[in-house]
């Protein structure tokens, strides 16, 4: 059995903020060594919150150590005429380039496509941006939320005769890190085949814009904009999120049909629900959700997420807790499919994660390693990687080249 399918593959990752570590992570995760390249210049998310236990350092973020685990770290100054050297030498002995610097950076730095396809000519080299490396908008820089606004995204998400909404700050980077994933994939199978290197776009707001597939189609063949409904659903009514006994604890109500609405009453003990009028067919329960609702949060309202998913599941009611993140690492289910696992790190020490959704012939990569601390691979990579002696790596940490 290989559940590591990439072993044997190596990234260069020159990734920033969310997205391209994400992407990177995955090919880890899949078996590749990955190298994480960084400077104490531009930390990005080493320097932001939240750190364990609130104590700020460049190794305590949680969300640089969510997202950059199974890595390899080094630390290099590109502003320096050896530091990009080096990072040329590291090119040339890697499978993959991944980056997700604004626009034109990597060329004027000289590490761009074309000058590393001159290096390595079956060199798969990933780009992404948030409008794409072409077309009229390609050097404008745009993060999470322009990204939900450009794809359209933020247009169907809100609430009835309210405004657009934000679906989640960083939803895009790991939407957009998947289809980078895919692309990868199918660059390492075609150079298996062939040989050939590619060059490989992606723009984050295309990416996000097929998820619309539904409000796309409205308007391409009926010139209808999608409507925002917010919980709401054209087919199912009750349809929504409800309050339960306790602190911010929700469950998630769906029924389908006159038959499961009937069944509905009955587990909250008002049967006479069946014969009001109101609520009488799917049409009448549809118009009226917002007299509905309330009646159905009185009864939830006096019960655990827990008890009313339990109760409405076995009368054939489709009904589920929503779960918050402490709840998701908790899961007897997640742990014992070995979803949630626990990763030892050096400063913030043993933590749950959610690793791999996936399982390689029944069996899910294990050797979860936690994020590089700051430089701490330097000495694999300048040394065992590129063959430099110790004095060497010495003298260019004194002159600032390796930091």
């Amino acid at each position: 059995m290989n559940n590591q399918p990439l072993k044997g593959i190596r990234v260069a990752d020159f990734g920033q903020i969310v997205a391209m570590p994400f992407t990177a992570q995955i090919l880890g995760w899949l078996g590749a060594e990955v190298i994480l390249v960084e400077t104490k210049h531009r930390l990005t998310t080493r320097a932001w919150p939240p750190f364990a236990e609130a104590e700020p350092g460049v190794n305590r973020s949680g969300g640089f150590n969510t997202i950059n685990n199974t890595k390899l770290g080094c630390t290099l100054n590109l502003r320096e005429p050896q530091g990009m050297e080096l990072a040329k030498r590291l090119i040339s002995i890697s499978d993959i380039v991944a980056e997700n610097y604004s626009t034109g950076t990597m060329e004027r730095m000289g590490i761009g496509y074309q000058d590393m396809q001159r290096l390595r000519p079956d060199v798969i080299y990933l780009s992404l941006g948030a409008f794409g490396r072409t077309g009229p908008m390609k050097d404008l820089a745009g993060f999470h939320s322009v990204i939900n606004l450009f794809s359209g995204l933020a247009a169907v998400t809100g609430h009835t005769g309210s405004h657009p909404r934000i679906l989640g700050g960083i939803f895009p980077d790991p939407f957009s890190g998947c289809y980078c994933v895919l692309s990868i994939l199918e660059a390492l199978y075609h150079r298996a085949n062939t040989g050939e290197g590619q060059y490989i776009e992606v723009a984050m707001t295309e990416a996000l814009a097929t998820l619309l597939p539904e409000a796309v189609m409205e308007y391409s063949l009926n010139g209808k904009e999608a409507e925002r409904v917010g919980n709401k659903h054209k087919d199912k009514s009750p349809h929504d999120i409800f309050r339960c006994k306790g602190n911010q604890r929700w469950v998630a109500i769906s029924v389908d049909g006159s038959s499961q609405w009937q069944t509905l009453c009955l587990v909250m003990e008002h049967p006479e629900w069946r014969q009001d009028p109101r609520f009488a067919g799917d049409d009448n329960r549809q118009k009226n959700q917002d007299q509905l609702n309330p009646l159905i949060e009185a009864w939830t309202l006096s019960k655990t997420p827990e008890e009313v998913a339990g109760l409405l599941q076995s009368a054939g009611v489709a009904a589920t807790p929503v779960m918050d993140s402490d709840e998701v690492l908790a899961d007897p289910h997640m742990i014992e499919r070995g979803f949630v696992t626990q990763v030892e790190h050096q400063e913030t020490g043993s933590r749950p994660m959610g690793t791999v959704s996936w399982a390689i012939d029944g069996e899910r990569p294990s050797n979860f390693r936690p994020a590089p601390l700051l430089g701490e691979h330097n000495q694999y990579v300048f040394c065992n990687l590129l063959g430099l002696s110790e004095e060497e790596v010495n003298g260019l940490v004194e002159s600032g080249v390796i930091e």
